[in-house]
């Protein structure tokens, strides 16, 4: 069943028509679902056959229909980055919520306990005493469940984590012993290693990773503490987790989709490409004016501008190239020779950086083949 809020989008009219994912008034977010389903089987089957748990991180998609198919094939539940996407998709049932990065703010606190009233088997990351203090602070007079805690590591990216193992026994200590709190594990996210090309040396990162994570468990076992949970990993490093030894359980989210950035990174050893991009943004040309290139309506507000440029899947001659012209338009600059494009002509770019690309649009535009058959809510946009 369609949202309510599909409706909004100009696009609703063309639901169901043949053809219609050529028609699509631009720029418009693309999510080829045939492409989606066969990453998603890929993955579940891979961490399966290699014995972990998959609970992928919902900042890439940011929507409820996509964390519940993930559930649905088997992942555990879904990571999010902030308090406001777990509250998009905790109050829409997605159950097995864990919140990657700490939540400080008095507000926020009191957010996290209401939606930890209604989420099931909902945790959220801590990296710091202070901010167990005030968890303990607020359960003792707000929550009526417990609120499961799970201790961030920094394993190297330097941005939120403990580094040294005996910090990490002391807030297991504080956690262990507040009644009204749960000691969930251990989070050991290296964003840092996700998009190195070479797949040697992203393998020797993952393992001293694992090694580090391993120092932390030891010491935590010598305390009489065991993590229950190791959590941590992406897309980039899924394949070595289970060799390199240091999780049970992967936060990997942007193999749904893809994009550039991961479409360079060598993700298999055999150099396979097990996923496949299914996300992308349709835009139109709207002046034609110039030798060498047109201009279309897809600029800085329609792609995220952190990674590479837009690849242009179709529409276009081989051999162009998708650049920025502002902040409403594009410009693809055709190879010598090319045959012009026209005024109206759609192109499909594969997004440049997924995750901040889905935050700068309302809606998915959801195709099979040629045919729009659904438009979604990125009901997580602007979450904080």
């Amino acid at each position: 069943m369609r949202h309510e809020t599909a409706e909004l989008s100009p696009n609703v009219s063309l639901i169901g028509i043949p053809g219609s994912r050529n028609k699509l008034s631009t720029p418009s977010l693309v999510l080829d679902l045939d492409i989606v389903e066969q990453n998603i089987k890929e993955m579940i089957q891979w961490t399966t056959a290699a014995g972990l748990r998959l609970r992928p991180h919902a900042k890439t998609h940011k929507s409820v229909a996509i964390a519940k198919m993930l559930i649905e094939a088997g992942a555990v539940g879904a990571c999010c980055a902030t308090l406001g996407e777990a509250e998009a998709l905790g109050y829409a049932g997605v159950s097995g919520i864990l919140i990657t990065s700490p939540v400080v703010q008095e507000s926020k606190i009191k957010r996290l306990l209401e939606l930890n009233e209604v989420a099931e088997d909902l945790a959220v990351v801590v990296d710091d005493p202070e901010n167990v203090a005030m968890l303990i602070e607020a359960t003792e007079k707000f929550g009526e469940k417990h609120l499961t805690l799970f201790i961030d590591i920094d394993v190297g990216s330097k941005r939120t984590g403990v580094p040294s193992a005996q910090q990490a026994v002391a807030l297991a200590r504080e956690i262990a012993a507040a009644p009204t709190l749960r000691f969930g594990g251990l989070q050991g996210y290296a964003g840092h290693l996700q998009h190195i090309v070479d797949f040697e040396e992203r393998m020797s990162g993952t393992k001293a990773v694992a090694d580090q994570m391993l120092q932390f468990e030891n010491a935590l076992k010598d305390i009489g503490l065991p993590p229950a949970l190791m959590t941590g990993g992406g897309t980039g490093t899924h394949a070595l987790e289970a060799s390199a030894g240091g999780l049970a359980e992967l936060q990997a989210g942007s193999f749904t989709v893809m994009d550039v950035d991961y479409d360079r990174v060598s993700l298999r050893e055999d150099g396979g490409r097990p996923f496949h991009d299914a996300l992308f943004v349709a835009t139109s040309v709207v002046s034609s004016q110039h030798d060498g290139f047109v201009t279309t309506d897809g600029g800085l507000k329609a792609f995220a501008t952190d990674g590479p440029k837009p690849r242009i899947a179709k529409g276009a001659p081989e051999g162009s190239e998708y650049s920025w012209s502002g902040d409403e338009h594009g410009r693809v600059s055709l190879p010598a020779g090319a045959e012009p494009l026209k005024l109206g002509d759609m192109l499909e770019c594969v997004t440049p950086h997924c995750d901040p690309t889905v935050n700068l649009h309302d809606f998915y535009h959801v195709c099979r083949g040629d045919v729009l058959i659904d438009i979604w809510p990125v009901d997580a946009r602007g979450k904080r």
